[in-house]
């Protein structure tokens, strides 16, 4: 029975999260005091000496009503290269309970601060490189090519690194362009593509693989690592029936 409740809770998690399309609400930042603001400001102005525009500051209201949303509200600053072909988006998610902290300290992981880099392509392909290494257990479609880099990693490591990995999928694929951005409709509605390309693929895979659910556990408690997804796939099967 624990491990069939555990399969409910992790599939109606994952149907939250990866919805098609998210809801994008402008946000003052002065209303994020519990975050990092100066990790915010430092950053943009880095990429701003580098020509990235500011377009926005949101918060992404379908995660934030998720059920079992253990963090406290988080406002991503998304900027736009100059020539429009990367999005960067800047955040810091931070976990309200207190013992989830305790035990992410235990096992060394950490959350941070985030700095996320993406390039959409004309053929739906997107390249994205990030410091969200807790994000890395999940496994990405075959249309985003993901690289997560380690979570101290600084926008001066992050932005060249993407670079050279657009212009590689560029190289491997010659009929396709980047797509690019220039306000933040049209950052929204990029969102969304990826966001449904993720959705999409959940579906595919029937929600979480077995080995996903061993790379969040860090390879403890394989045995109820097994009997949680045995019961993820008999849940599957009778959504379906």
């Amino acid at each position: 029975m624990e491990a069939e409740e555990a399969a409910r809770q992790i599939l109606a998690q994952i149907e939250a999260n990866y919805k098609p399309t998210h809801d994008y609400v402008a946000v003052n930042p002065q209303s994020f005091r519990h975050l990092d603001l100066a990790f915010y400001d430092h950053t943009t102005q880095l990429l701003r000496s580098q020509g990235y525009k500011h377009l926005c500051d949101v918060e992404d209201r379908t995660l934030a009503a998720s059920p079992g949303n253990v963090l406290f509200p988080v406002m991503i600053r998304s900027l736009v290269s100059s020539d429009g072909s990367v999005m960067a988006s800047l955040y810091h998610p931070r976990i309200k309970p207190l013992w989830l902290r305790a035990l992410l300290w235990l096992t060394g992981k950490r959350l941070g601060t985030v700095i996320d880099m993406e390039t959409e392509f004309s053929d739906g392909s997107f390249v994205t490189t990030s410091n969200a290494m807790s994000a890395s257990a999940m496994t990405s479609p075959p249309l985003i090519k993901a690289e997560f880099l380690p979570i101290k990693s600084t926008v001066e490591e992050i932005g060249p690194r993407h670079t050279a990995r657009v212009e590689e999928h560029l190289r491997g694929n010659p009929a396709i362009r980047t797509k690019t951005i220039s306000n933040h409709d049209q950052l929204v509605a990029s969102q969304n593509r990826m966001n449904a390309i993720k959705s999409a693929f959940r579906g595919e895979i029937g929600g979480i693989t077995k080995e996903e659910l061993e790379r969040i556990s860090a390879g403890r408690h394989t045995e109820l690592v097994s009997e949680i997804h045995a019961a993820v796939v008999a849940e599957n099967r009778n959504t379906k029936a």
